[in-house]
């Protein structure tokens, strides 16, 4: 059962980035029409938001939470410094997109928030 679980996942992953690679792809190597971009997008949202909210979020035992734990932290300093990243590239071409600062925002806020609150209980 484990092995197919790891099949799974690798094909959940390799979907995701096939669809995000299509989603960023240069115009000159895939045009697509506006329903066909409206169909990817959509796509590409619900696999995100599937792997992202539910795929592997109910952990059987203690062991599960830990290491569900651990994966969710490496994946929040992962994204944090994806998105440092991007805003060093993009100030330095005088380009800052507005979602990068947002999605950062979002995250420390959150993690900030919840910290202060966990602590006052």
């Amino acid at each position: 059962m484990k092995r197919y679980k790891a099949v799974f996942d690798l094909v959940l992953l390799l979907s995701l980035a096939i669809l995000l690679a299509l989603a960023i792809a240069p115009d000159s190597f895939i045009m697509p029409s506006g329903v066909q971009m409206l169909i990817l997008t959509v796509a590409l949202a619900l696999v995100a938001a599937f792997l992202l909210l539910l795929w592997r979020e109910d952990p059987n035992d203690e062991r599960e939470a830990i290491n569900q734990a651990i994966a969710s932290r490496s994946a929040y300093i992962v994204g944090a410094i994806v998105l440092i990243i991007a805003l060093i590239i993009q100030s330095f071409k005088h380009e800052i997109d507005a979602a990068e600062p947002i999605a950062l925002l979002a995250m420390i806020g959150t993690k900030i928030f919840i910290q202060r609150r966990k602590d006052g209980q």
